[in-house]
């Protein structure tokens, strides 16, 4: 596959559907773009090795399967935003641009098989006082994400299991379970359940039908065609 470096870190793509162009060189470090106009976003292993990619072209995305990829992570982060989207991440930092301080910022994408071995190593190396935020969908899988990365800070180790319409939460160290509908469920009623302080915040698409910041774009941009 042939690639061509992009212009100053910006992608045809992302500014065709309305990127700024500060916010596309902030995603650009593990990111190319090919012949056609496609971008790939490298995930990688615990050793540095690539091993899976996320591709974004003009009508699709395809998210990574394994791996992690990492952005901006340092002493002075504060605030890390967790995904396993790229493209998703993407539009939702250009839509929230005001509300983010991007001096203090990190970014982590894993993949859809979600390595909890790299993201708690991962999640280990921010400082103590950085408040986590996650955005993945509002589908019941992004829902179930959420609660695994609240798991994963706090040391928690907790199965899910979906049955009947409802979410069957067991804390695999105290034994105690919960169930709850698929319809209500989401971190705030995991921690409740569970009896445990919230300290993941989560950003989900407002707009009925968008299940991701990604399909949230895509019909943002439909409607004004």
């Amino acid at each position: 596959m042939s690639k061509t470096m992009t212009r100053n870190g910006t992608f045809d793509i992302l500014t065709y559907k309305g990127v700024e162009m500060d916010i596309q060189r902030l995603f650009s470090k593990n990111a190319i773009q090919d012949e056609k106009g496609q971008i790939y976003f490298d995930f990688f292993d615990q050793d540095g090795g690539v091993v899976d990619k996320e591709v974004l072209s003009l009508y699709r995305s395809k998210c990574a399967s394994y791996g992690i990829s990492i952005l901006n992570i340092s002493e002075t982060t504060r605030s890390v935003f967790v995904s396993d989207s790229y493209a998703s991440l993407i539009f939702f930092v250009n839509q929230y641009k005001a509300r983010i301080a991007f001096e203090e910022a990190g970014f982590m994408v894993v993949g859809a098989k979600f390595d909890e071995d790299l993201l708690k190593k991962s999640l280990e190396e921010i400082h103590a006082k950085s408040k986590v935020n996650t955005v993945f969908s509002s589908s019941i899988l992004g829902r179930v994400m959420d609660c695994k990365i609240q798991d994963l800070i706090h040391k928690r180790n907790c199965s899910y299991r979906l049955s009947n319409g409802s979410i069957h939460l067991k804390n695999l160290k105290t034994e105690k379970d919960s169930v709850e509908p698929i319809t209500s469920f989401s971190l705030r009623a995991y921690c409740i359940s569970q009896g445990v302080l919230q300290t993941v915040r989560t950003f989900k698409p407002r707009k009925k039908g968008a299940e991701s910041f990604y399909q949230l774009n895509k019909q943002v941009k439909e409607d004004l065609e």
